[in-house]
């Protein structure tokens, strides 16, 4: 009976070595060939009239993805302009000022023309404000010009159970915004005062990057949702119309004539979708609920 179950045993044994040994490289092999694919920079077309779009798309948290992407395009001789495909509702104040100056800095040396999706406001509309010019969709949500910041407050739930916060700081506005305690009158004068000149920042990139004056804007810079057809109206996007119109415009105000080729960023799909870090927003979700952030965001 023994020789028996250890015949059974090494059988076993043996089969789950043979299957590790098969199953490492090929789980391996699957995870190598989901991560090398075409790079988003990849043109699958070429000629004279090619069009690069370059995608904005979700919550605005950073701007190294969008400048590698617009980077490539730029450097690429065959590209001779370049379609900012934007749908977002904003984010942080920082990325989107960093975006917006990247696309001012690219349209430069190739025109740059925005295009709004679903949704571009606050700041997916500061990002497009930098863009020589701006088609929308007629229902785009877009506007939304403004700033906001949300603290999390606590200190009731933590006094209910005897629980504390400890805090040595160097100065009085160190700890401003804690969640684990209520805001004083002099904290949210602070940080008011922040919040204005962050507004203040925001108007007057709208006023330059549209041509309008810093009365005009403020008549509509107060966080409503403004559809693209009133957008038009309000002058801050040029024209009604998709990422087509948009790469017509670009090679027009390339010199080039006739169609445009147009060259779609690719996707990630299956595991190789799965493995992106970028892709796990539920992570940022609650990594970020604890930190106060200053936004330019609809719908926060």
């Amino acid at each position: 009976m023994s020789i028996t179950r250890d015949l059974f045993s090494g059988f076993f044994r043996g089969l789950g070595w043979s299957l590790s040994l098969f199953l490492v490289p090929a789980l391996a092999a699957i995870v190598i060939f989901s991560l090398v694919g075409k790079d988003d920079g990849e043109d699958s077309v070429s000629g004279d009239s090619l069009i690069r779009v370059v995608d904005l798309d979700g919550e605005i948290m950073e701007s190294e993805k969008f400048r590698r992407a617009l980077e490539r395009a730029v450097k690429n001789p065959e590209v001779k302009g370049i379609v900012v495909r934007i749908d977002s509702p904003g984010g942080a104040v920082g990325a989107s000022e960093e975006i917006n100056d990247l696309i001012e800095s690219a349209d430069k040396k190739k025109p740059v023309i925005c295009s709004l999706q679903t949704v571009a406001a606050s700041g997916g509309l500061f990002s497009a404000v930098g863009c020589r010019k701006i088609v929308t969709h007629a229902g785009t949500l877009t506007g939304s010009i403004g700033v906001i910041m949300m603290t999390p407050q606590v200190p009731l739930l933590l006094e209910k159970y005897g629980v504390g916060m400890n805090v040595i700081k160097s100065g009085q506005y160190k700890d401003v915004g804690s969640p684990f305690r209520a805001m004083t009158d002099g904290d949210r004068t602070y940080l008011q005062q922040i919040i204005n000149g962050a507004y203040e920042t925001f108007v007057r990139a709208i006023s330059e990057g549209r041509g309008l004056s810093i009365e005009e804007v403020k008549q509509f810079a107060d966080g409503r949702i403004i559809l693209g057809e009133e957008a038009v109206r309000l002058k801050l996007a040029d024209e009604i119309g998709g990422v087509e119109r948009a790469a017509q415009i670009a090679l027009q105000e390339a010199g080039g004539e006739g169609e445009p080729e147009i060259a779609y960023p690719t996707k990630k799909t299956g595991l190789q979708q799965l493995l992106d870090p970028e892709a796990w927003s539920w992570v940022q979700l609650f990594t970020g609920i604890r930190e106060s952030r200053l936004l330019y965001q609809a719908f926060p």
